[in-house]
Parts: structure tokens; sequence; C-alpha cells
């Protein structure tokens, strides 16, 4: 079924479901990355698609879930990411690999990423959807710190969310066009520090 996107006769535009709902998601994209986060409004992200308030809810439930698909395929990325590290027979250079693709991530959504984390402080869903996107690394570094170090789970996650949280923070610094040096200092850099507190021993028996 198409989607009729409102205003007057002459100017309306027949969309299918698929392409609305990818238009709006684009809206919203745009929205956060340009502004703050109370401009991340409905009524802001629709008025750049042409369509009406009431199309909006024929495709998402609310707001959130629009934040929620935003992230979704970032979120899908570092799960695969963190699965490979977490089960790899070699965790260091597995990490080093997990860094490297975290790098890339961060450098091809630097704007979106930014936008997000900067905004999350003023927005709850939007701070749901920073903590969808550290969760992934929080909970494998928290299962190595107590597989490898013997840390108990509260400690362990406290842990891996302060160096999780680095890594993101140092990984924003990149911003959209890092050269391949930089790409490659700061991975090692981050590297050294992971190595250093989570996997210290597998590091001294090289």
């Amino acid at each position: 079924m198409a989607v009729d996107a409102g205003g007057p006769p002459e100017r309306r535009v027949r969309r299918t479901p698929a392409v609305a709902r990818r238009e709006i998601l684009e809206a919203a994209r745009a929205v956060l990355e340009g502004g703050q986060a109370a401009d991340f409004t409905v009524a802001s992200v629709m008025s750049r698609t042409g369509m009406t308030r009431k199309t909006f809810y024929v495709h998402f439930a609310d707001r959130a879930e629009l934040i929620r698909e935003l992230v979704a395929p970032l979120r899908a990325d570092l799960d695969a990411s963190m699965r490979r590290w977490s089960g790899a027979a070699d965790p260091l250079a597995a990490g080093s690999e997990a860094l490297a693709e975290a790098a890339r991530m961060y450098t091809t959504h630097a704007t979106l990423l930014r936008a997000v984390w900067w905004s999350a402080a003023e927005d709850a869903e939007v701070d749901r959807a920073r903590t969808t996107l550290l969760e992934p690394l929080v909970t494998v570094g928290a299962k190595l710190l107590a597989e490898r170090r013997g840390f108990d789970g509260g400690r362990a996650r406290a842990v891996a969310r302060a160096m999780a949280t680095m890594n993101v923070h140092v990984l924003l610094s990149l911003g959209p066009t890092p050269t391949d040096a930089e790409i490659s200092a700061t991975t090692d850099a981050l590297g050294e520090v992971w190595t250093s507190v989570v996997l210290r021993d597998d590091a001294a028996r090289r």
C-alpha cells in the first residue's frame, strides 16, 4: 500500500511503506545530527519529509522506536564484532581486530554517533540508544575481567563500562576523515590500555 505524503493535492507524493519509512529515518538522522536534543521531535522530523505527523505513527510507535531503528544497524555490527572477540582462541589478536572494526564504524558514522553521545544527557530516549551501543563492549569486557582477572560481577561491569566509555570518547575524537596513520595510532593506544587492564596476563606470556 502506498503512503500519502499529505499536503496540497498537486504536491502529494505516493510512497510505498518501505520508501516512506526510509525517508523518515533519513530525516531523523539529519535532524539529530544537525541540532540540539530539544530539536529532535516528531514534528521536526516530519517537516523534512513532506509527510504528515499521522504518517509517522503508521511506521513508528513513538520517537523511542525511531531512535532504536537509527542505531539498530550499528548495534548489529557491534554484536557481531563482540561475539568474535568473546569466543576467540586468541583474545589479543581478536581484540585488535575488534578495535579496528570499531574505528571503521565510528569513522563512517561519526556525525550520528557524536549526536547520540552528546544529546544523551538531555534526552532519556537518546540516552537509551547510547546505552544500547555501549552494552556489547561492556558485556564482553566484564566477561573477560571475570574470567582472566577474577573480578566479581559488579566490579567487572563497572571497570568494563569505564573502559567502553573511554573507547567511545577516544574514537569519536577521530572525526569523520582520519588518516590511516591516525586510526592506527588510536587503535594501538586503546589496545595497550585494554591489554594492560583486561588481558595483561596474556601479554606477559608473549
